[in-house]
């Protein structure tokens, strides 16, 4: 598996066949706050069978960079004139991994399921309905091993979404 992992075709192909089911409706949030998720995957072992990740994603605040005093903008710097003006805005984000094992905590649970990842993707947004949970997002990722990979998919498309406003 070290090999996947420095090999950036195929974590691509991880991220490209990432799915975003569901968005969390509350979306981000001023402070610092967290990002709950549900990521559903097949086994890589026994593809029959489904894992599921179930985490949260603590976000910071918005960062705001200053170019510097009286030093060049970030416009002047790398000739974007018309979106950029003397700030850079980002979010830190961090969330917890484990490979391999049956974990669970506060902020990460891995839980092996004997029925196949459709299935237990039909499983999870049944109980998120009936429970009207709209605060977490629900993924689907091509490999289990490489869910990081996933929410980091995830992570990009919650933030394309707040600085595109």
């Amino acid at each position: 598996m070290d090999n996947e992992w420095s090999d950036p075709e195929f974590l691509g192909a991880v991220f490209a066949k990432t799915e975003i089911v569901r968005k969390p409706l509350t979306g981000i949030i001023t402070g610092y706050h967290v990002l709950p998720y549900i990521l559903v995957a097949p086994e890589h072992e026994r593809p029959s069978h489904a894992v599921e990740v179930r985490g949260r994603i603590k976000v910071s605040p918005r960062l705001v960079l200053a170019a510097g005093g009286d030093g060049p903008t970030y416009g002047e710097l790398f000739g974007e004139r018309e979106l950029m003006d003397r700030r850079l805005v980002a979010r830190v984000f961090s969330f917890r991994y484990a490979s391999k094992v049956m974990l669970e905590s506060e902020d990460l649970a891995i839980r092996r399921h004997e029925h196949d990842a459709t299935r237990h993707l039909e499983r999870v947004l049944d109980e998120l309905a009936r429970r009207e949970v709209i605060d977490t997002g629900v993924i689907v990722s091509p490999d289990a091993r490489f869910y990081p990979v996933s929410l980091d998919r995830f992570i990009r498309e919650i933030l394309e979404q707040e600085f595109r406003a």
